[in-house]
């Protein structure tokens, strides 16, 4: 049964259908090109026989649908969830859970680790779904039979794909790597929007600057976010990057003084210049002692091979769990690993060493880096890891 809900009254109807279900495929279609937060055009949602396009523009009032969604007893499917996830938290004014990704569950079973929906569909069901709408504006109104199905069939093929990887991770007793993987995505903290006052550290060239001038950027780029937030707008369209670090860089203390630093938004100054002039003053008070410092650049050198041992190491033991290496750990988290064991001894707390990933690969490679293992080839001509008094 396929629904398009563009009134309070077939909403109702549709929660009263899914209300009870144990699982529920859901999708969103959004734009966000201009604005801060995502503009939403179209909530999707499937389940078994049900498959619907909710118009959240023609009916604003989402609360019977919301309730069905933040019942804990539900499992949210999406696939490639952040930003959906980012809308519907926001909507919900709760972090949804429990949450299952078909993009992640894929990855586990080895089938990729940024796969397309597409693919997926393509691999579960042998079906080709149309991707040719995927640029539509999906806040213009009325949309076409066509950019409706093409939203609809998000979750229509979600539901066959979530039940073939459940199946797949049940046979391969990786449950405990899922719960995992998506306790990022059911943790607040992930959906926290961005911390004002540490934007500066985003931006470029700033090394250069003068202690009572990162004050002043700091104090503008938390000014600028805040700003960006409240009016629902891109940063940059309030005042550009490198025209921030210029304006920290030069100090204006008047209007025609701010005005005249290249690429300033004319428009910007007639509606807060004096703000931003005062915002100046206040990163000029603050007593240099207190201005944070910048974070060092990582320039830390382990020594030389051990990165590519372990590499070795990790590659070797994908290829045993049929999955992509850097679904096990990537370059930069073996920096960061090798970085810890050489500075601290203790990796107890990294990424490497928590949940699933411990008993993969985190206590292979610590056993490499403590002496214990070592990689060698068998007779069998096989590239294996044994442990290092057997070759004394």
């Amino acid at each position: 049964m396929d629904m398009y809900i563009d009134t309070e009254e077939a909403l109702s109807v549709l929660c009263e259908k899914i209300k009870g279900y144990d699982m529920l495929a859901l999708d969103t279609e959004f734009v966000r090109e201009k604005t801060y937060y995502h503009r939403l055009g179209l909530i999707q949602v499937a389940t078994d026989g049900i498959c619907a396009a909710i118009d959240p523009i023609a009916v604003p009032r989402l609360q019977p649908f919301l309730d069905v969604i933040k019942d804990p007893n539900v499992i949210k499917v999406f696939h490639a969830s952040k930003q959906d996830l980012e809308i519907l938290n926001r909507l919900c004014g709760e972090t949804l859970r429990p949450i299952f990704d078909t993009q992640i569950a894929a990855s586990l079973v080895g089938w990729g680790s940024q796969i397309s929906f597409a693919k997926i569909v393509q691999k579960v069901s042998r079906k080709r779904i149309c991707k040719s709408e995927r640029y539509t504006d999906w806040c213009h109104r009325p949309l076409s039979k066509g950019q409706i199905e093409y939203a609809m069939d998000d979750v229509r093929y979600l539901v066959p794909v979530y039940e073939k990887l459940n199946q797949l991770i049940r046979k391969l007793d990786r449950e405990e790597w899922l719960k995992g993987e998506f306790h990022v995505l059911e943790d607040p903290e992930t959906y926290k929007l961005p911390e004002p006052k540490e934007q500066y550290l985003k931006l470029k060239n700033i090394r250069n600057l003068q202690t009572r001038h990162l004050a002043v950027l700091i104090h503008l780029t938390a000014w600028r976010e805040r700003e960006a937030q409240q009016r629902d707008v891109l940063p940059k369209s309030i005042i550009r990057d490198e025209t921030l670090t210029e304006v920290a860089r030069l100090v204006p203390q008047d209007l025609g003084a701010l005005g005249a630093v290249r690429g300033f938004f004319k428009k910007e100054l007639s509606r807060s210049g004096k703000e931003i002039l005062s915002v100046i003053r206040a990163g000029l008070e603050v007593p240099e002692h207190e201005v944070p410092d910048l974070p060092e650049a990582d320039g830390y050198a382990t020594r030389r091979g051990v990165e590519e041992l372990l590499s070795a190491c990790v590659k070797i033991r994908a290829e045993e769990l049929k999955v992509e290496a850097n679904i096990l750990a990537d370059r930069r988290q073996i920096h960061d690993f090798v970085r810890c064991y050489e500075e601290t001894g203790n990796v107890e707390h990294h990424f490497l060493f928590q949940s699933w990933r411990k008993d993969c690969i985190g206590t292979m490679l610590y056993s490499i880096m403590d002496g214990k293992m070592a990689l060698a080839i068998g007779k069998d001509e096989r590239v294996t890891l044994i442990p290092l008094h057997q070759l004394r």
